[in-house]
């Protein structure tokens, strides 16, 4: 193989190499998205804790709220997927939050660690390039 034929090349597995990374980097911001919904609803449910039922704002989306009753504090519907939702007790749902943050957590780790070898990828690929180039 020639100079120009490996240089094509490297250029190419190089063009490769960063459309992935930046697909990853989407992905990763999307996980990190995820995560802090995940910690904010766990913040959410363990403030239940010591509030007595009451009056409360409930959202609507888009910033639009209606007040609403609580009469319960300690049963809260949570999600299990498949648009299926169930009752359980407060402490339960901290329980299947904490499982739900640690996979995430998990995922957006191996993500990181993929995206550090694409990048030394990257970097060797370009240093063997403009050694090409020289």
């Amino acid at each position: 193989m020639n100079v120009k034929e490996d240089m094509q090349k490297k250029i190419m597995e190089f063009q490769i190499l960063d459309t992935n990374l930046k697909m990853l980097q989407e992905r990763a911001e999307m996980v990190s998205q995820k995560l802090e919904d995940l910690q904010r609803t766990k913040v959410a449910i363990e403030e239940l804790k010591g509030t007595k039922p009451n009056k409360a704002l409930v959202p609507l989306g888009s910033g639009n709220f209606v007040y609403g009753n609580i009469e319960n504090c300690e049963d809260v519907i949570v999600g299990v997927g498949s648009d299926v939702a169930i009752k359980k007790k407060r402490e339960k749902v901290l329980e299947v939050l904490d499982s739900r943050i640690k996979e995430v957590e998990d995922n957006l780790n191996a993500i990181l660690k993929q995206s550090s070898l694409f990048v030394a990828q990257l970097e060797k690929l370009q240093q063997e390039v403009e050694s090409l180039q020289k």
